[in-house]
């Protein structure tokens, strides 16, 4: 509890302007960004390829791109031309989107941290260990074919 306390007191300062960049474009994810489209898809500009499998969405925040890769790393790219630019490497697998507020990239790994890196330079700013990962799984049953109210079986 002390942890998350603390977590959204080093957050919560950070106030979520124009130039904050996110999974899915604003605190309330729905998708829609203020920067204007692709004009025309002609094709694949790029690419880039890292030792791991690639689960994060990117952020694209001025000329940069970041994203998270089962390497451990956090890769800043060159959105022009695919350069990489510098990568973080953590002690896990980087599978969160990251968000970018006022030229920090913020992140989480699998390695149990949260951090806080220079999107400029790679630089760690900070880094905040968490609890790690947390997997729940719904207790269910199996509820036989035809059975109209599940609440009657023993």
């Amino acid at each position: 509890m002390k942890r998350l306390l603390l977590l959204a007191i080093l957050v919560s300062p950070l106030s979520l302007s124009a130039q904050d960049v996110m999974f899915r474009g604003n605190p309330d994810h729905t998708g829609v960004y203020a920067a204007a489209g692709v004009p025309k898809f002609t094709g694949v500009k790029w690419q880039f390829h890292t030792r791991g499998q690639i689960l994060s969405s990117p952020a694209v925040a001025g000329d940069n791109l970041y994203f998270g890769s089962g390497d451990h790393c956090l890769y800043a790219l060159d959105l022009a031309t695919g350069a990489q630019k510098w990568k973080f490497k953590s002690e896990g697998r980087i599978t969160s989107s990251p968000a970018v507020s006022a030229g920090i990239v913020y992140f989480g790994s699998y390695d149990g941290n949260f951090y806080a890196v220079d999107g400029a330079t790679g630089q760690l700013k900070w880094k905040f260990q968490t609890g790690g990962e947390r997997r729940f799984a719904a207790k269910s049953r199996s509820i036989p074919c035809g059975v109209s109210n599940p609440t009657a079986i023993p």
